[in-house]
């Protein structure tokens, strides 16, 4: 060793021992079904044996249990076999942190969090637990990348009705902020089957008597998300991305949505189901996403200063379920180089409508409709496409509600 590394290394020594214990480093936890191999048995054993920074691994097998990740920022990863199931009596967990009822299979709150690798299963208990979601964030941030969620619903499409209004229950992802703490969020690559409501749910809302600045920047990546198909019980969405209450769309919220898939978003109800849904944002970028079998491929209602670029939009397999690629709504939001196939409508441009108002200052470009009964049209949408009833929006004010609806 050199005396010029020696000295380094020697004042490396000497600085980490003056500042004495703030030096910690980053622990590893695992876990095992078992026990074995000195693991924790359960993953929520090793979650409250965890500090901020904490990484922890999960070996192959199944996990029947409810997760809850409070006020710490680590890193869960799974590897191949990885199964999180839903329990039989699941907790009410969503209530202490979202302000109303749910059961997250997994659920992080005031923390930036990874989860990766992981299967999350639903097995289809929604009847048995109410307000079932597989991974809900609640203001927190983080990367949810790379995981499977699925069989979160009834097993078939169903819409229960609550107090005699319709109640949509089972999301796959869930992410939400309630403060005005600025938050971000990466979901990227993961595949999103057999949910009952919506696939990704994405949303940021604020006191309406005091709207707080940008809450939420949301990077939706490269998913794959496959609802449950033509049926005439519930209008399924695949992406949902929203802001409520504040007082300018430069406030709300913001982000991408790309290179994602959505397919099979289909009723023959007078609700919709479609592909991408935006309500209230700005500067987002819609783009390079394939959108399959829906009666809208993207709804950008209130969409302000944004890209709706390079999207494929196909329509229905099914005849007679009506279609529509894009609806829009907002201001000075450019659409270019989309593709429209197989639709009923290619472009709806709100104008007056009694919700959303108007889409003014569009630029559009390079466009292609093919086996398109009508390229574009202007006016109000319809009564049963995209509702203030269907957002839960009055125009702006969000009901009592955890999410779009």
């Amino acid at each position: 060793m050199t005396i010029r590394r020696l000295a380094l290394v020697t004042l490396l020594l000497l600085t980490m021992t003056a500042l004495g214990t703030s030096v910690v480093q980053a622990a590893g936890h695992c876990v095992h079904p078992t026990g074995a191999g000195r693991c924790f048995s359960t993953i929520q054993a090793a979650v409250d044996a965890a500090k901020d920074g904490d990484r922890i691994s999960i070996r192959p097998g199944r996990y029947v249990e409810q997760v809850s990740i409070i006020d710490k920022d680590i890193i869960l990863i799974g590897s191949p076999g990885v199964v999180i199931e839903a329990p039989h009596g699941m907790q009410d967990t969503l209530s202490a942190v979202g302000g109303i009822e749910g059961r997250p299979i997994i659920l992080v709150s005031g923390a930036d969090v990874t989860l990766r690798n992981l299967t999350v299963d639903g097995v289809n208990s929604a009847a048995e637990n109410p307000f079932l979601d597989g991974i809900t964030f609640v203001n927190a941030g983080g990367v949810i990348r790379d995981n499977l969620v699925r069989n979160i619903g009834f097993g078939e499409p169903t819409l229960p009705m609550l107090d005699g209004q319709p109640s949509y229950q089972g999301n796959g992802i869930v992410v939400a902020n309630q403060m005005a703490i600025p938050r971000t969020i990466v979901i990227a690559g993961n595949r999103i089957i057999k949910f009952n409501s919506v696939g990704i749910t994405v949303f940021a809302e604020t006191d309406p008597n005091s709207p707080a600045e940008s809450t939420l920047t949301a990077s939706v990546l490269d998913n794959v998300v496959i609802a449950q198909g033509a049926n005439d019980v519930i209008d399924q969405w695949g992406i949902f991305l929203g802001g409520y209450n504040f007082a300018e769309p430069g406030f709300s919220v913001t982000g991408t949505i790309k290179d994602n898939q959505i397919r099979d978003a289909l009723t023959t109800s007078p609700l919709p189901g479609i592909g991408i849904v935006t309500l209230y944002t700005h500067d987002v970028e819609i783009a390079d996403n394939v959108i399959e079998n829906a009666n809208v491929g993207v709804a950008a209602n209130l969409a302000f200063t944004s890209r709706i670029a390079d999207n494929q939009m196909n329509g229905p397999r099914q005849e007679g379920t009506g279609s529509t690629g894009l609806i829009l709504s907002g201001s000075d939001t450019s659409v270019s180089e989309n593709r429209f196939k197989r639709l009923d409508l290619g472009l709806l441009l709100l104008v007056d409508d009694p919700s959303f108002g108007s889409a003014t200052n569009t630029a559009m470009d390079e466009n292609r409709f093919d086996n398109v009964a009508l390229d574009m049209l202007t006016g109000a949408g319809p009564a049963t496409a995209l509702s203030a009833k269907t957002l839960q929006v009055e125009p702006l004010q969000v009901a009592p509600k955890f999410g779009p609806r």
